[in-house]
């Protein structure tokens, strides 16, 4: 129960707070324009926000430790809220651990200034833009002031947090179970695909390029014809720099969530590296491995282009003949074909070489024609759609270098965000539950 005097402090506040409303909208200017009134109104609102929102948790604040003696010492901090910056005061305790501010855990006060939310919105535009643009958007939406640097810093701790986190937390919501149950009952005879790849990544301090793992994971249903084009409508990412090892063990990690309990038939799509293969025999044990064919249409465009140099009809009409050839799978044609093409250079020969080399390492890997006639993708560029979105169009923009924390964190939150399930939602959800940022 409030006391008395507790109740008439609440009625004083709440009266001041009343009363700065009805000023501060008689101060406002009338405007002929809505977008400046607007603009205006918007900026009013938040400030006054910021002010009811700071007096009413430090009038909390004060009733609480109103309970408390011999307090050490006072002391201010600012918290980022979605309303803006405020400023708090709490008193410290002397406590067998050292000082003790109570009403931190009492009320929820975050450890740091970023309240959840607000780490939220900073996490998706770092993971969105680069970063000078991102503080561009950050100031105008939030008036919160911070450095670019500020910002670039709390995305990627958080993005290396989640890469940490995000298939070991064992407290997981009725919501995300129930989401698990929902797909295990409806997905028991699907197909679904797992595509791996690696890019190139600029690092700083001369450390040069270091290659970032890729996957994508998608069900069969989910990839549909438009305009004779394939478009997958829903996948999930993983993208890191570490280990090929610690990359196995999260696309299996991810793998089995997306699958709960469900037994589908999994195949996997890559290029031609060794690591990739291993993986599929290990984690996804019989699986349907296909060669990814537009990585081996470039091999065959490579041919091509060496051989009818100044011709590009004739390289097109090679082209063709040799990809229609292999989707027969008649890809020993194609290396008789090859066979019949005089070497007139070093150029031609290695271009050929590397072709008859790459179809016989992976001659288990290109039956299409009987990949096609079970409905299956033999490349549909998800693989490589997925290079770009999550690591070129972000960490390879014109004069990038990162860190690899930085890299590391920035690709870890961008593959949940671009994620279509609720990877991202409930990690954010998560971390408010267990007040944790």
């Amino acid at each position: 129960m409030r006391t008395i005097v507790e109740i008439q402090k609440i009625m004083i506040d709440y009266s001041l707070i009343l009363t700065q409303i009805e000023q501060s909208l008689k101060s406002l200017p009338e405007y002929n324009n809505l977008q400046d009134f607007s603009t205006e109104f918007y900026q009013f609102w938040q400030t006054l926000g910021q002010l009811v929102q700071q007096s009413l948790i430090q009038s909390q604040i004060e009733q609480r430790e109103a309970k408390y003696k011999y307090a050490k010492k006072k002391k201010k901090k600012r918290y980022y809220t979605p309303l803006g910056e405020i400023v708090l005061i709490r008193r410290g305790y002397s406590t067998p651990n050292g000082v003790k501010f109570k009403v931190d855990e009492e009320l929820g006060l975050p450890s740091n200034k970023w309240l959840s939310q607000v780490l939220e919105l900073a996490c998706a535009l770092g993971v969105s833009s680069e970063f000078p643009n991102a503080h561009k958007l950050w100031r105008q939406w939030t008036s919160i002031e911070i450095t670019e640097k500020t910002l670039a810093n709390q995305v990627e701790k958080i993005g290396n947090k989640l890469q940490e986190q995000e298939f070991n937390n064992q407290e997981i919501t009725e919501e995300i179970t129930e989401e698990k149950e929902k797909i295990s009952n409806c997905l028991k005879v699907e197909k679904i695909y797992v595509g791996v790849d690696g890019v190139m990544t600029p690092l700083n301090q001369k450390q040069g390029y270091k290659e970032a793992k890729v996957g994508v994971i998608f069900w069969q249903k989910h990839h549909q014809k438009q305009n004779k084009r394939g478009i997958v409508r829903e996948r999930e990412y993983i993208a890191t720099l570490k280990s090929r090892d610690e990359f196995r063990c999260k696309m299996l990690e991810l793998y089995q969530e997306i699958t709960s309990q469900a037994t589908p038939e999994t195949i996997v799509i890559g290029d031609g590296a060794h690591w990739i293969w291993e993986m599929a025999q290990e984690q996804f044990p019989n699986s349907i491995e296909i060669l990814d064919f537009y990585h081996l249409s470039e091999y065959v465009w490579k041919v091509a282009k060496k051989t009818y140099p100044q011709c590009e009809i004739k390289q097109k009409e090679w082209v063709n003949k040799q990809q229609k050839l292999l989707k027969e799978s008649s890809w020993q044609t194609v290396i008789n074909n090859c066979g019949k093409i005089k070497r007139k250079n070093q150029e031609l020969s290695l271009a050929i070489t590397n072709l008859e080399g790459y179809l016989n390492n992976n001659k288990t890997r290109i039956d299409y024609k009987r990949y096609l006639e079970l409905g299956l993708m033999i490349g549909s560029g998800v693989v490589e759609s997925s290079n770009r979105r999550i690591i070129t169009q972000r960490l390879k923009q014109a004069g990038m270098h990162w860190s690899k924390i930085g890299a590391e964190g920035v690709m870890a939150l961008r593959a949940m965000y671009l994620s279509n399930s609720n990877r991202w939602l409930n990690f954010w959800n998560l971390r408010r539950i267990n007040k944790v940022i």
